[in-house]
């Protein structure tokens, strides 16, 4: 019998992302002699997707700053660039690659298959829509896809534009057009902005600050039409036209997971479905990242999380698997932060909409409060909002936004809804103070004690009564 016990393992990886990188880097620390071959359809390593609205807007002035390098290893690491994965044999374990410069193929075998090939943007099956892609529709997607869009926004020849969808990539760039001089609408299918990730108390704040910005917001209402013959001219929604040179679709994106669904992995609504090790239903092939189904950490119901610090964790844990570890994916909160010019939106955790929805007995307490001590300058307000089991006063989310201290607040209530942590652990959380930068009583606190009252939940349980420095142990005196 073959002892293959000394051979190098080969690790494949498909997709030079956040997901794909740090699988990389997990997988070859865990096994020194493993080798990993990564497939980028890209003839350049990586760039950094979230800083697109930044190069729109100009704040990044130069977009190849975006990119980034990843050195190889001899014989350990290697990367095929412009090369793409079209096919797949999961009982060979054979993986069929094109070289998209001169249409060559290869076929690489692999010990383990790490998935990372990321989401792509979704254009909406709209009369206009595909007769007029790339005669005025764009797309924030790559560094091309934004120089193109940006080259359209500083034309002379552009005054206007409708971005289609009030996601957080939809806001961000609705807000770098302005930024370019532009007059703005943004349409959403949805009755507000951010319709997933904030509920609708929090989502009127972000509609005024929309408004401040000269944005205008058409929400509850689809488009119907893309209006135009040799380029675009405008939108239809519903009965009311639009009139626009430039189009941005921001209105989701789509799992680009075909390499696995032909090869038989189970999915849910072309996403692939994983387990708590990242693995796929084909043996040895693991995917992370936007095209991945995974479930929630609070109570493992499932879930889809595109974030880059999903994508960060997921590949972690796929590295380690992959060669040949043991470690598991604690699931997703979908903690996020994002800003509307001046105004930073932040959540975790469930929406009180989501925690109804999914059948818990909750409510949502709301405070907003001055982040400094009153007599200091140059304090703000911050407007929290905690959604919390009845009964037990357990944290299934949060929601904050303001012009300051929204990341660090959101962080704080993922860490305390990761640890099943209840509105008495936070009451009694000791947070640092000094006048010039925070209150005596952080707002969290504050909002804590609120909860405690509304919810009409019982006091906090008295431990055993102890006397600090007194050692009542005499052999230990």
């Amino acid at each position: 019998m073959k002892d293959d016990s000394n051979q190098q393992r080969n690790i494949v990886i498909v997709g030079l992302g956040a997901g794909g990188l740090h699988a990389s880097k997990a997988a070859l620390s865990q096994d020194r002699r493993c080798r990993v071959i990564f497939i980028e359809e890209r003839d350049f390593d990586q760039f950094s997707p979230c800083a697109l609205p930044f190069a729109l807007e100009g704040v990044v002035e130069d977009m190849d700053r975006l990119k980034h390098s990843l050195p190889e290893i001899k014989n350990r690491l290697s990367k095929y660039l412009a090369h793409s994965a079209v096919s797949l044999d999961p009982d060979t374990k054979l993986l069929t690659v094109k070289n998209l410069l001169n249409g060559e193929k290869l076929q690489i075998t692999y010990d383990a298959l790490v998935l990372a090939t990321g989401a792509g943007p979704v254009m909406l099956p709209v009369p206009g829509a595909c007769e007029l892609a790339g005669k005025g529709i764009y797309v924030v997607s790559d560094i091309e896809s934004v120089s193109e869009l940006k080259n359209a926004a500083t034309s002379a020849d552009s005054r206007s534009a409708v971005v289609v969808g009030a996601g957080a990539i939809g806001l961000e760039t609705a807000h770098a057009l302005v930024k370019l001089g532009l007059s703005v609408t943004v349409v959403e299918a949805e009755d507000r902005p951010l319709p997933r990730t904030i509920d609708p108390e929090m989502a009127g704040h972000v509609l005024d600050r929309m408004k401040d910005l000269g944005i205008k917001p058409v929400f509850g209402r689809p488009i119907t039409r893309v209006l135009g013959r040799s380029r675009v001219e405008g939108v239809q929604v519903e009965d009311e036209t639009i009139p626009c040179e430039i189009l941005v679709m921001a209105a989701g994106r789509a799992p680009r997971s075909e390499l696995a669904v032909r090869a038989g992995a189970d999915e849910d609504r072309g996403f692939l479905v994983v387990d708590n090790r990242m693995e796929t239903s084909l043996k040895d092939v693991y995917a992370v990242g936007d095209i991945v189904r995974s479930f929630s950490r609070i109570d493992r119901s499932p879930c889809v999380m595109q974030l880059a610090t999903a994508a960060y964790k997921q590949g972690m844990v796929a590295g380690v698997n992959a060669a040949g570890g043991h470690v598991s994916y604690p699931g997703a909160l979908n903690t996020f932060v994002t800003a509307l010019g001046p105004l930073y939106i932040g959540g975790t955790g469930y929406t009180l909409e989501t925690a109804l929805r999914l059948g818990y007995h909750a409510k949502a307490v709301n405070l907003s409060a001055e982040t400094k001590s009153h007599y200091m300058p140059g304090g703000v307000t911050v407007t929290l909002r905690a959604v919390v089991e009845e009964g037990t006063g357990k944290i299934l989310g949060a929601q904050a936004l303001g012009p300051e201290g929204v990341a660090w607040r959101i962080n704080v209530f993922a860490a305390a809804v990761h640890g099943e942590m209840t509105v008495h652990d936070l009451a009694d959380a000791e947070f640092a103070y000094y006048p010039a930068v925070s209150q005596m009583v952080d707002p969290i606190s504050q909002l804590a004690d609120i909860a405690i009252k509304r919810l009409k939940l019982p006091p906090g349980k008295c431990d055993e009564v102890f006397r600090p420095g007194y050692d009542t142990d005499e052999n230990a005196r």
